[in-house]
């Protein structure tokens, strides 16, 4: 994997036996990613499986615990992950065999109870008992309504949980399923505190429009039990609010029903093809007010971002647009990892984008609370060929804010005023090293797990927030890259005027505020190739014989007057340019043939030249067709290029 060699970032990979399709890390990272997938119900051999990988060692990836899935039901498809105290409750979206679909079964979410091994005490074999650790499956459900299609061909397509908060109350977590390949589609929003929701779980169901089908779902969680969904289809996004009573079991829904909060506009009016608009891939909140999203251009012709500003009623503002480089045909995954903000809300969010070329970019944006408004999209770096087939899926790591020590205890006075040391007069400094997680999986069976180092906006601020790109960095980069247009313009400046004006009669412009010994010598090299110019075209000039004399006339009047034969050379000579022909009367043939070894006479010219003289001489209206080529036979035709030559040749020899 090819990084910027500017790039603090490090990687881990590791390949498994199977193809891989979700990634999910631990929502504390307390240091595992599990990851499923398989080769579905096949008789391939590729098993259904899913692990557990201990990514503790930011060099390597170990797998901890295994669990093989049926054969003949579905591979793993998608991942979600309950933390409990030593270990997971992991929700997998896996489809029952096709038989039993066909018979109106689908018990399409799955749960898991992931023990974590102790790490002092992991063993390298992975075998049954608690103090190794343990996977194994806790209950299957079917959320959605029983298909009325021939042959079911539906499957779970999205699982996405709320994000895990760190509250010592402790943190209440919602889920949402959407179908794919349905003939009707749905969303099912569903309480994720049970490991095996029932039917009192499911907070609300959603039908789609016919046709349609959630290609991405996000959640966000604005206060304490208030959940709100965003989703969207192929050319729409939608968004509800639920505020749940998880005793009750009981939501308010804002609205009623799901709104759509934006629609993929067509191009151009006049092309109102739906094969000529973006299509959305992925949704994800950077914050409880603002979406940003992944889309398609049509015909593979490229990828983008977006990020839109939520209203509580009405549509969605579009605040920023970013293209993809060109090489990314189409984008196949994307997230987004909002860093902790500070007092005034500020905060800094990165965001990865998989795309077809094998390649990760990474972004960040900076949002500022009092204007509600996020920076351009920075890049921070491009990963190039993360793995050697195209990646399925692509998660960032949660990122909490470190626990801070608390501050050094004021000092205080004894009773006559002295004062007394602070128990601990050492400074609190920053918690150890910050860094994300990116993990990528692909269809290679290979796992990457790369690692990003967060620093302190403030390093002298104990409580300051952590950013993965440093304004500081950004400005140097944004004065690096003004001073090279500068450079540029300055440059082009400079050849213009030295070329067209010259710098010592300028009296306007950046160039006439330099002294006026500068400014020659800025003129030198320009002034020394006019002098080879001027002192060519003189030698040109004094080629021509002067020491005869010289008659200048029209062509028809030389040749009324002289004729074409005798001792006396009437020449045609080509000025160098498409029009211009001087036509000149030499008394002695055999001198200026000898001095001018380039002029020819008619019969001695090919048929191209031939057809070059005749355009030229009708052109300069010397001569017509209608008057006859022999007329021209006793005329002698000097080409320029060659005099020019053969003066060069014998400048240079000189």
């Amino acid at each position: 994997m090819a990084l910027r060699s500017t790039s603090k970032v490090s990687f881990a990979k590791t390949t498994l036996s199977y193809p891989l399709f979700a990634a999910e890390f631990d929502p504390y990272n307390r240091g595992y990613l599990v990851v499923g997938g398989g080769g579905g119900e096949s008789k391939t051999g590729v098993p259904n499986r899913i692990s557990v990988l201990d990514i503790s060692n930011r060099a390597a990836i170990t797998t901890t615990l295994e669990l093989d899935l049926s054969r003949d039901e579905d591979s793993v498809q998608s991942l979600g992950s309950l933390a409990t105290r030593d270990g997971l409750i992991t929700f997998a979206g896996i489809n029952s065999s096709q038989a039993d679909q066909n018979a109106g079964k689908n018990e399409h979410l799955r749960s898991f109870e992931v023990k974590y091994p102790p790490r002092k005490r992991q063993r390298t074999d992975i075998g049954d008992g608690d103090e190794k650790g343990k996977i194994e499956g806790m209950g299957q459900r079917s959320l959605f309504k029983r298909s009325t299609a021939p042959k079911s061909e539906t499957y779970q397509r999205g699982l996405r949980l709320s994000p895990a908060q760190k509250r010592e109350s402790g943190s209440k977590r919602i889920g949402a399923v959407a179908t794919g390949m349905a003939k009707d589609s749905e969303i099912v929003v569903f309480d994720a505190t049970s490991a095996t929701p029932q039917d009192s779980d499911i907070i609300t169901g959603i039908d789609l429009p016919e046709g349609d089908e959630a290609a991405d779902m996000d959640i966000a969680e604005p206060e304490t039990s208030e959940f709100s969904l965003a989703y969207c289809t192929d050319y729409d996004i939608y968004e509800q609010t639920y505020k749940y009573d998880f005793t009750a079991k009981k939501a308010e829904k804002t609205p009623n029903g799901p709104r759509r909060v934006h629609q993929m506009p067509y191009p151009d009016a006049a092309n109102a093809s739906p094969k000529s608009r973006s299509k959305f891939r992925c949704v994800r909140f950077l914050n409880s007010q603002n979406l940003v999203t992944l889309s398609n251009k049509p015909n593979k012709s490229g990828a983008e971002l977006r990020i839109f500003h939520l209203y509580p009623t009405g549509p969605a503002t579009l605040l920023l647009t970013k293209s993809l480089p060109s090489r990314i045909k189409s984008a196949v995954s994307m997230d987004v990892c909002a860093l902790d903000a500070d007092k005034s809300g500020n905060q800094q969010v990165a965001i990865a984008v998989a795309g077809s070329d094998i390649s990760i970019e990474v972004y960040v944006t900076n949002y500022q609370r009092a204007t509600d408004t996020f920076s351009p999209f920075r890049s921070y770096v491009t990963l190039r060929d993360v793995h050697q087939h195209q990646m399925t899926k692509l998660c960032f790591s949660p990122f909490h804010s470190p626990s801070r020590a608390p501050d050094p205890e004021p000092a205080s006075t004894g009773p006559n005023g002295e004062p007394i040391p602070s128990k601990d007069p050492q400074p609190a400094m920053h918690p150890g090293p910050q860094y994300i997680r990116l993990a990528s999986v692909s269809y290679g069976n290979t796992v990457v797990v790369d690692t990003l180092p967060l620093s302190p906006l403030e390093p002298q601020n104990k409580h300051s927030r952590y950013v993965l790109s440093h304004p500081s960095d950004e400005r140097f980069t944004t004065i690096a890259y003004i001073a090279i247009i500068t450079m540029i313009v300055l440059v082009t400046a400079f050849l213009l005027q030295s070329f067209l004006t010259g710098f010592s009669e300028s009296g306007s412009g950046p160039f006439s505020l330099l002294p006026q010994s500068a400014r020659h010598f800025l003129d030198k090299p320009a002034n020394a190739a006019r002098g080879v110019q001027y002192s060519l075209a003189s030698k040109v000039d004094s080629a021509v014989p002067s020491n005869l004399p010289v008659v200048k006339a029209r062509l028809r009047d030389l040749l009324a007057s002289h004729g074409g034969s005798g001792s006396k050379a009437l020449v045609v000579r080509d000025g160098g340019d498409s029009t211009s022909l001087s036509v000149d009367v030499h008394p002695d043939r055999e001198a200026y043939l000898k001095q001018d070894t380039a002029a020819l006479h008619w019969d001695q010219l090919s048929r191209e030249q031939q057809a070059g003289w005749k355009a030229k001489l009708v052109q300069a209206g010397e001569w017509t067709v209608e008057e006859g080529e022999t007329v021209l036979k006793g005329v002698l035709f000097s080409g320029y290029a060659g005099m020019v030559g053969q003066v060069a040749a014998q400048a240079l020899g000189a």
